[in-house]
């Protein structure tokens, strides 16, 4: 699987001025097997497209940076997966910095304009994908988005921004995402990630430009471990209207964010909405969440605002929180809730401290201001 591209790789020029596209991609397009690449500073002026069976292994200190105006429509990317129709198996991508030069490639103002969608790294239909050891820098959307992805891991991902941009999601699951671990992912300055950290977003509002070549469908089988930051967005957002959400585990959360440390709010907090409140998708409300496992949370609020750090909005079945710590020495919120249930039935909430065990209707509102949660259990 291995080979030597001494000679192509040697072909860039890493002076960070010369367009080095064509000779990566070259080097990309030879076969699959282990490519690498030498330390430098690697201007893009086009798509990079990945193929499967292909390891692209980076020096530590190799910089990957999307040329200015290289991504203008909806299909344009730092680096993507070559055959999203057929599907791709077998990537690895490892080390080095990669640049979305946000400042360079901005989106559309408008909520649904057509042009770039601001994803800087995008995988669509994989089969075995796994990034690992790699710095994700201004990217002027998601830094890493995946859909129709299976078998994947992500670990040792770091996060960075010059100018941190809305909607600015570390890693963002879409639809038909299953089988992968997400592990020890950080924000490398404060404010980073500005949206949500890891995202799960089995359901989007697909017209929008950010999730434009983004697909609805469930999510399954997600083991998110080891993140940490201090003033980011949220740290992890299950967002589901119909399509379910299932079998996940999320352990060894550190640091603080402005909004949640768990938002399952199906979308009532966005710009744009996903349903009607009055007419939801099932009788007893909206989503999907099915089998959520979450421990070992130590966290704060980094800005003052009516939010929850645990904000449970969503149709839920077998939810389980264990040892969630509110650190109120520096919590910028104090007054708001660490926790908030509200349009969530459930034959049975079990609550500790405070000794609660009882059914939730709909319109029920439920709230902890305690900092320790030793167990919430949502059973419907």
């Amino acid at each position: 699987m291995t080979r030597n591209t001494s000679t192509t790789i040697f072909e860039a020029k890493g002076d960070g001025n010369s367009d080095d596209q064509e000779s990566f991609q070259r080097a990309l397009d030879a076969g699959p097997g282990l490519l690498d690449i030498p330390a430098g500073h690697y201007k893009i002026g086009r798509t990079l497209r990945i193929r499967g069976g292909t390891h692209l292994r980076l020096h530590p200190q190799a910089t990957i940076l999307l040329a200015d105006g290289a991504a203008r429509s909806s299909s344009d990317y730092l680096l993507t997966n070559g055959g999203p129709e057929t599907g791709d198996a077998d990537i690895v991508i490892e080390g080095g910095t990669w640049d979305g030069n946000n400042a360079g490639n901005p989106r559309k103002q408008g909520l649904f304009d057509d042009g770039y969608s601001g994803a800087m790294l995008h995988f669509q239909n994989v089969k075995g994908l796994r990034l690992e050891n790699m710095r994700l820098h201004n990217a002027e959307a998601y830094y890493a988005r995946f859909t129709q992805v299976r078998d994947f891991h992500v670990e040792g991902i770091g996060f960075s921004s010059d100018l941190v941009r809305n909607n600015n999601d570390g890693i963002h699951l879409g639809g038909h995402c299953e089988n992968g671990v997400i592990r020890k992912i950080r924000g490398l300055q404060p404010g980073v990630t500005g949206d949500d950290m890891v995202a799960l977003n089995a359901d989007d509002a697909l017209s929008r430009t950010e999730a434009r070549g983004m697909t609805c469908g469930p999510i399954r089988n997600i083991h998110i471990e080891d993140l940490a930051a201090e003033g980011c967005h949220s740290f992890v957002r299950m967002l589901s209207v119909w399509s379910p959400i299932e079998n996940v585990t999320v352990r060894g959360v550190r640091g603080s964010c402005e909004v949640a440390a768990l938002n399952c709010d199906a979308a009532r907090g966005c710009r744009v909405a996903l349903f009607d409140e009055a007419n939801p998708p099932f009788p007893d409300g909206v989503g999907a969440l099915r089998n959520i496992s979450l421990s070992d949370f130590h966290v704060a609020k980094s800005a003052d605002n009516n939010i929850a750090l645990l904000r449970l909005e969503t149709r839920m079945e077998n939810l389980v929180i264990n040892n969630f710590r509110r650190r109120m020495e520096e919590d910028k919120s104090p007054a708001q809730p660490t926790l908030r249930v509200r349009h969530v039935t459930a034959r049975r909430l079990e609550l500790h401290p405070g000794n609660v065990d009882r059914t939730l209707d709909f319109w029920d509102c439920v709230e902890c201001f305690e900092p320790e949660i030793q167990r919430l259990a949502i059973n419907k």
